[in-house]
């Protein structure tokens, strides 16, 4: 069983190669990565007890916890995120690359990223999504999105210290078997509209 060790992973013919890239990631995600605590301690009804009006009381609980999925065509800002660990019973449909083999065996990773919503786009009727400009919190662990998301991280371009985020569409292609790739695209341009009198 592999343990975290900076150690290299590839001989080839006498030739001791460094990690691969995603290598070094993964044993990075897992030097950060914490357990995932869930929302046990009632921590997903302080929307209900925070409501204010009656309407907020009856659609406190229409929003499910959030993946990047239920975010697909909506333009976002990444304000930071954590790497986490997921739970036996949560974590066995999670399909992976992000794997760390520890002593208990293989333990699958993820990332909840803290985020703020930009605009409108992606609205969806069949899920509440949160408002413009409400932070929130969304998991995620497709592939395209962690990387891009860890390497900004690592580029200084999501930064908590100096205050750098990382604005965002997440973009989702459908692959025709009821599967998509979600990856994250630049912000469209927006064209600046000039008022003629």
């Amino acid at each position: 069983m592999a343990s975290k060790s900076n150690t290299p992973d590839i001989v080839h013919e006498g030739t001791i190669q460094g990690p691969t890239p995603f290598q070094v990631m993964i044993r990075a995600m897992a030097n950060d990565a914490s357990e995932d605590e869930g929302n046990f301690a009632g921590d997903d009804l302080n929307t209900i007890l925070s409501a204010e009006t009656e309407t907020e009381l009856w659609d406190s609980d229409e929003r499910p916890p959030l993946n990047f999925q239920h975010l697909i065509g909506c333009e976002i800002e990444i304000l930071d995120f954590q790497v986490k660990f997921s739970r036996g019973s949560r974590g066995d449909a999670i399909k992976t690359p992000f794997l760390y083999q520890d002593k208990d065996g293989p333990k699958k990773m993820y990332l909840l990223a803290k985020c703020v919503r930009l605009s409108d786009a992606g609205e969806k009727p069949i899920i509440r999504l949160p408002g413009v400009g409400e932070v929130f919190e969304a998991n995620t662990s497709a592939r395209f999105v962690v990387a891009k998301l860890w390497r900004a991280m690592t580029m200084g371009l999501i930064n908590t210290g100096t205050g750098k985020s990382l604005q965002t569409l997440v973009q989702g292609t459908d692959l025709g078997d009821g599967q998509e790739v979600i990856k994250l695209r630049p912000l469209p341009s927006r064209h600046a509209r000039t008022v003629t009198e």
